[in-house]
């Protein structure tokens, strides 16, 4: 009864910190929605929606001007100099709230998903070998990313000497979608 007590406890936890972000962006959507539905009554009544979508209108020209609100900042994106403001924006105030940068992480990798380039490794270490990441190659030693498991966004990073690192004839995601599941199926068959 305990075990389950706690397994209900943590997955409750899990589900909060995952939501997080979503009630943040649904806050975000609302308040800008509040904002816009002034201009929304305003731009119905001038482009004459009224007849056409009733009495639904207002919210139509409203999620239409969030939409060319949302592609407008998308176009900003492209001037560097707004970049580096958002860049320190996020360096000064939104790196002290927590899991930001993870969850920032996380999203970019969603929405534009990359090649990871990352060559995956085992070490030799005096309690058995484990599984990594190479990240650098030095002149005799490597710089190596020890993923979590399951948590394979948090681990640790080490340097390690060369003779005791070994590559893997496997991919990055692979890789990491095996340390998602404690290492099974690392090695193969």
């Amino acid at each position: 009864m305990q075990n389950f007590l706690q397994h209900i406890k943590s997955r409750v936890i899990a589900g909060v910190i995952f939501l997080i972000p979503v009630f943040v962006i649904i806050m975000i959507v609302q308040k800008l929605w509040k904002i816009l539905s002034g201009s929304g009554h305003y731009v119905a009544n001038m482009l004459g929606f009224k007849p056409i979508f009733g009495n639904s209108s207002a919210q139509i020209a409203t999620g239409l001007l969030l939409i060319l609100l949302f592609y407008f900042f998308g176009w900003l994106v492209r001037f560097s100099i707004l970049n580096r403001w958002r860049d320190w924006v996020e360096n000064a105030l939104l790196q002290y709230i927590p899991g930001y940068l993870t969850y920032r992480a996380q999203l970019q990798e969603k929405i534009s998903p990359t090649e990871d380039p990352r060559q995956p490794v085992l070490i030799d270490t005096l309690m058995g070998k484990r599984p990594g990441l190479l990240i650098e190659e030095l002149p005799n030693e490597m710089i190596v990313f020890l993923p979590n498991s399951p948590d394979t966004n948090n681990g640790e990073v080490l340097f390690v000497e060369k003779i005791k690192v070994t590559k893997l004839d496997i991919k990055a995601p692979v890789f990491m979608k095996n340390m998602q599941k404690f290492g099974k199926g690392l090695i193969g068959k």
